[in-house]
């Protein structure tokens, strides 16, 4: 009986490893994917042929079973030798921080050895069978967006060494473990550290926190010379009261690395990443000097609670989505906005003709453009200037 559980757990092993691995190997672009992919189909196979081998009294489908074993490890540690380490020296641009002695960079996870690209183009090949809202035409059109931006930014040795951050998304998919402690912190090449900047603190959206975010929002860092920092909470469903808690540690962190001016913080979400806004522009609203949601899901009993409405009153509020989203519908962003601005928000309303709900990734340049001129008319309001519209 103990036999057939053996074998039983090796045919799933290679129904799960197997498919997925193949599957790497298809639509991956690196070569440490297609390595991943032959040694996910080793270790798929492997243990099924030795079974096999050994229950019907086949030595060489055995021995074929534990040479497979071997180049699963030999891969394996391959991989790990070559994965990056996420360590960045104190001047890099870029790096990684965290808060509390908790989670530490995991350069032998399954999340870090497939670079982060290969790992999003994979899963737009599964998502459609999963998502009723994703098409298979979208996760083409996103798979080529997505690999453009990767490609750039893997140009970046800055960018290249920091590995993923993925597996804190894992942990929360399959353990709940959603706060990790973990944000990227990105200073300005050339901005004096010892000097307040000013922040631009970013909350990421359903999936994880991508490294393509800081990636894209660097534009408007440089442009406006802002300390970004963006926390990672797991798969991005933002909850109260802990993202103000992940806020408050990940600035915690940034001051760290670079003084930071308290008085000039501005806080942006995208998609889920708005109900993380809401919680933190409730709760600590008077350390911010602006709002942004970008496709944003928001938390009406935040948005128009009474503390919200007080803190935000006559105090800009920028709200920009796609005029095609079907999975955050305009109305409803819209009319979102329209509350806020009958509260006392300042809010200006923008939307993205064409776009969908993936607008950061899909018309980045005109979505990056709007971020910093709004951005930079909130940062003179500051100042006591014209007021941004």
């Amino acid at each position: 009986m103990t036999f057939v559980y053996i074998r039983m757990a090796c045919l799933l092993l290679a129904l799960i490893a197997a498919p997925l691995s193949l599957l790497l190997l298809m639509v991956g672009q690196s070569f440490e994917s297609t390595v991943f992919g032959m040694a996910g189909v080793m270790i798929g196979l492997a243990p099924l042929l030795v079974c096999l081998g050994r229950e019907n009294e086949q030595p060489g489908l055995e021995w074929a079973g534990w040479l497979g074993f071997l180049v699963w490890a030999g891969l394996t540690i391959w991989l790990v030798t070559r994965a990056p380490d996420g360590k960045r020296p104190a001047e890099a641009r870029i790096q990684h921080r965290y808060a509390d002695g908790g989670w530490r960079f995991q350069r032998q996870a399954l999340g870090n050895l497939v670079p982060e690209l290969d790992q999003f183009l994979m899963g737009f090949q599964v998502v459609p069978l999963l998502d009723s809202l994703m098409t298979f035409e979208q996760a083409r059109e996103l798979s080529g967006w997505t690999e453009e931006i990767y490609r750039e930014l893997e140009a970046d040795e800055d960018f290249h060494a920091l590995g993923s951050v993925m597996p804190v998304a894992y942990e929360d998919l399959f353990f709940g473990r959603a706060n990790r402690g973990h944000s990227f912190i990105y200073v300005p090449p050339g901005l004096k550290r010892d000097v307040p900047a000013p922040v631009l603190v970013f909350l990421h959206g359903s999936g994880g926190n991508f490294k393509a975010y800081p990636w894209l929002l660097s534009q408007v860092a440089d442009a406006l010379g802002m300390v970004l920092v963006c926390p990672s909470y797991g798969m991005g469903n933002w909850t109260e009261p802990a993202s103000a808690k992940v806020v408050e540690k990940a600035l915690a962190e940034a001051g760290k690395v670079a003084r930071l001016d308290r008085e000039r913080m501005h806080l942006m979400g995208l998609s889920n990443g708005g109900k993380g806004v809401s919680h933190v522009g409730r709760d600590l609203g008077t350390q911010f000097r602006s709002l942004t949601f970008i496709s944003p899901i928001m938390e009406e009993d935040a948005t128009e609670s009474l503390r919200f409405m007080a803190r935000w009153k006559d105090k800009p509020v920028f709200v920009i989505t796609g005029a095609e989203d079907d999975r955050v519908p305009l109305s409803y962003v819209a009319d979102a906005a329209a509350r806020m601005k009958k509260n006392g928000a300042q809010v200006t309303f923008k939307t993205v003709t064409d776009a969908d709900h993936f607008l950061l990734f899909s018309h980045r340049e005109e979505v990056i453009a709007q971020l910093k001129q709004w951005l930079a008319a909130a940062m003179k309001t500051e100042e006591g200037k014209t007021a941004p519209r």
